[in-house]
């Protein structure tokens, strides 16, 4: 075993406890567990079962929020922590993450059984019998997990300090231990965490640690972790409040470590333990939110990294970007290397943490789901309970920065939403996906995104996941966009343009463009437009400019609950009870591929591929509507011309619903610089880029989107 000396002074260890236990009282861990049994019990009875599979050093890794989830059990005799059972490496790190220690801890709160937590110790204790901690490190003791489990052991040890489970002697072996892995995080920081998950997976660790152990603990190490917090958050978080990974799981990581930060800063307040000042100006913001203000607030709004309250601000607006960004059922978008997840844990917290939460307590629901209440505890729920559900105001979130961009009929569950990308690669957890689209109809998911499935290098899914052809794009030759060559590198990437964005009423536009070479050296352009109605009617407009001759294909990733019925005229695409259609039909091929909704998981799904041969510049258009609208495609007049203009110069659509109201989704893709700049489409005189007719008893109403 390590020793353990203190090299520096301070309160005795039984100063430590008696904290601890004034942490348990304030934490309340009667209500706690009565709630998580009333509330959550089928949660509950699963952290029993797998604390019982623990018992017997039997691991899987399934909670919500696990970077690597597999769900297949494994035995282990761990002799060593660093052999993986599978093959893949994310398994260890996953194991030295010790998240599952909070299994233990919960099963022991919720039986009063103290075999969990005589487990919990023998593992904490087994881990430091075998893993010195070394610059050089080891794939037990990489930085990122060392935070983890860092932030897993301190807040634990208070819990196991309160109950009189742990010695002083393990009390100390373990301060110790967490002693040596902060200086290790430390000597081992390298200036690219400042940009990365991985970074604030760290600092905040070393935040927590401090909170209560700072007395047994250097004072250099604790004043460069706020510091270096400050500095990840002001770099990471962009102008639109989005994590510049471009991974909507990364994002929700970097927001869940700062929130766990502030949960034990609250609870040092309430049982007023001193902080120190770095913390106090981190947290205590001036902003005054109420739940009106914060459901008008748009991306990013509030957060200044140098003001007062910066990390309460952080945590608000990366929580505001989770809400907006999530789909019509408050799951997250498999973005880049991220899987479909619920959010309305993360809700949950923001609703009980933040002032004016009312829209995050809308998006949670009645009560406060079980990863929540075990981490904020009879205060956390009380404070969520007392907050009153608040509608957003905003259904459209234009992410200026970070190239994303949601639409939204409405909040409710059975909302028709889309979700557009085009942006910069972020970080190595971004894929080839300029001017993706993603779309739900009555709250089913029908185009989306294909999911990430593993990081293993050299698996072929892994690289074919992160192409252009695994998302709803067009590619030129099968090159545009960029190729990846390995699991978190890329042979060539190409560059997005600044997008496109205007609504009006409940018609919204958006213009998405990026270029770059092909492999012979021959420039390309690519531009995506969309018009999309509230009602279900999605126009797409993908316009390629390549000098030469090629084959450019579209594809169309659905979901593995839709059912692809062809026909002549249009696809139906059905999703149970809601069907769309797909016009026009013509080089429309139907095959199947693989997506990954979880990591370490794939299934098989319906892809329609759009094949066209082109010379010099191609344009096409896609119609997706409400299956019950009838389509068709209607001629456009240039003013004083018998002759309507190609539909490569402008192309309209009249949608017609069975009410009779109708709409003419008008689109130009060429600029008019010869002739007369108006045009005629059903006798009516219109003019502009983006133009819908609605049409009515009553007559017509133009609605113009880009002039």
């Amino acid at each position: 075993m390590h020793p353990c000396p203190f090299s520096k002074g301070g309160i005795p260890l039984k100063d430590l406890r008696t904290y601890a236990k004034l942490l348990k009282n304030c934490y309340d861990y009667s209500f706690t567990s009565r709630y998580i049994l009333e509330y959550c019990k089928e949660e509950a009875d699963e952290v029993i079962r797998q604390a019982d599979m623990l018992l017997n050093n039997t691991f899987v890794y399934m909670d919500r929020w696990d970077m690597e989830p597999c769900a297949t059990p494994y035995t282990i005799s761990l002799d060593t922590w660093e052999d993986s059972p599978n093959g893949d490496p994310e398994w260890v790190f996953m194991l030295n993450r010790h998240d599952f220690l909070n299994k233990l801890w919960q099963a022991y709160v919720l039986t009063g059984n103290r075999v969990y937590t005589e487990k919990l110790r023998f593992f904490i204790l087994d881990w430091i019998e075998k893993n010195p901690i070394t610059l050089q490190g080891t794939d037990a003791t990489r930085t990122i997990d060392t935070g983890i489990r860092c932030m897993n052991w301190s807040t634990l040890l208070l819990h196991l300090l309160a109950d009189d489970i742990i010695s002083d002697a393990d009390a100390r072996l373990i301060i110790h231990s967490l002693r040596e892995q902060y200086n290790n995080m430390y000597s081992r920081y390298i200036g690219k965490y400042a940009l990365s998950n991985w970074g604030a997976l760290q600092t905040t660790a070393i935040c927590v640690g401090y909170i209560w152990l700072a007395d047994f603990l250097p004072d250099n190490v604790i004043r460069w972790a706020w510091d270096e917090l400050k500095l990840q958050l002001s770099l990471q978080i962009l102008g639109d409040g989005s994590h510049w990974e471009q991974s909507a799981m990364y994002h929700v990581e970097v927001l869940n470590t700062c929130v766990k930060l502030l949960a034990q800063l609250r609870f040092a307040n309430l049982i007023e333990k001193p902080v120190n000042i770095m913390a106090s100006n981190a947290v205590d913001s001036k902003s005054a939110w109420t739940d009106a203000r914060e459901a008008a607030a748009k991306p990013g709004e509030g957060f200044h990294p140098d003001a007062p309250g910066w990390l309460t601000e952080a945590i608000r607006v990366l929580s505001r970007h989770v809400l907006h960004s999530s789909d019509p059922s408050f799951q997250q978008l498999a973005q880049c290397d991220s899987d479909v997840t619920d959010v309305r844990d993360v809700m949950a917290r923001a609703a009980a943490l933040l002032p004016g939460g009312g829209i995050y307590r809308y998006a949670a629901g009645e009560t406060m789901d079980m990863d929540s209440a075990w981490l904020l505890g009879r205060p956390g729920i009380h404070s969520f309970q007392r907050v009153t559900p608040a509608i957003p105001q905003l259904c459209s979130w234009n992410c200026d920065d970070s190239g994303n961009i949601f639409f939204r009929s409405e909040w409710s569950r059975d909302a028709a939403f889309t979700w557009l990308k085009n942006g910069t690669l972020g970080s190595s957890h971004g894929h080839a996906d300029q001017t993706h689209l993603s779309m739900y109809y009555k709250g089913k998911p029908f185009l989306i995104d294909s999911g990430r499935y593993t990081y293993l290098e050299g698996d072929p899914l892994r690289v074919l996941l992160k192409k252009p052809c695994a998302h709803n794009v067009c590619v030129i030759d099968g090159q545009s966009g960029g190729e990846p060559d390995g699991s978190w590198s890329y042979h060539r990437y190409d560059e997005t343009l600044k997008n496109y964005f205007a609504e009006a009423e409940n018609a919204h536009y958006a213009e998405m463009a990026f270029h770059g070479t092909l492999l012979n050296g021959t420039p390309y352009l690519i531009k995506r437009k969309i018009l999309v109605l509230d009602d279900g009617i999605w126009l797409s407009t993908q316009d390629a400019v390549c000098q030469g001759t090629h084959q450019v294909k579209e594809y169309f990733h659905l979901d593995s609950n839709v059912c692809v019925e062809p026909g002549k005229e249009h696809y139906l695409i059905h999703n149970e009870d809601v069907s769309l259609s797909i016009t026009p039909s013509e080089n429309l091929q139907f095959r199947f591929g693989v997506i990954s909704k979880r990591y370490n998981e794939k299934q098989y799904a319906p892809i329609l591929v759009k094949v066209n041969q082109m010379q010099d510049r191609l344009t096409t258009q896609t119609m997706i509507c409400d299956a019950k609208y009838k389509v068709n495609s209607v001629p456009v007049y240039q003013l004083r011309k018998e002759d309507p203009v190609s539909s490569d110069v402008a192309a309209a659509w009249d949608v017609e619903k069975p009410d009779g109201t109708k709409k003419t989704l008008i689109l130009w893709n060429r600029e008019t610089y010869r002739g007369d700049k108006l045009y005629i489409c059903h006798g009516r005189s219109v003019y502009g880029k983006a133009i819908v007719l609605s049409w009515t008893e009553d007559g017509c109403r133009v609605i113009r989107l880009k002039t």
